[in-house]
């Protein structure tokens, strides 16, 4: 099964233990969770922006000249993660951390800040 957008909210909502319907597909935040597709949308556009300063090899595909590919919950969700594999979990790590720095009564920040460092790392290492 290819890794898409949608998968990857679905494996940050676990994560942040957010509701999710039963039929496993992500809301728009009016069916129980606390965090709409919108939301976490804004936190992949972010990962993304981070991931291009950080590691600009990864966008090579995508071609570096171009500008940064802007995703939106309505357009696309079922679109295949477009960076290479290995960053995908560094990807969930980061939308939970953006998540968990929200003004919430439920938020953990040294949680939050704990994922967002786990991001960089993981986009810093090098695998053999």
């Amino acid at each position: 099964m290819p890794r898409t957008f949608r998968s990857l909210i679905l494996e940050a909502r676990t994560l942040l233990q957010d509701k999710v319907p039963p039929d496993g597909v992500p809301s728009t935040g009016t069916g129980g969770t606390r965090f709409s597709d919108t939301e976490m949308f804004e936190c992949i556009n972010g990962a993304m922006a981070e991931t291009r300063t950080k590691r600009a090899d990864l966008f090579l595909p995508l071609g570096l000249r171009n500008p940064l590919p802007f995703y939106t919950a309505a357009a696309n969700l079922d679109t295949t993660f477009p960076l290479d594999v290995s960053v995908y979990n560094a990807f969930v790590y980061y939308i939970v951390g953006r998540c968990e720095l929200r003004d919430d009564p439920y938020a953990d920040d040294a949680r939050a800040v704990a994922l967002l460092n786990k991001f960089t790392s993981q986009l810093l290492t090098v695998t053999a």
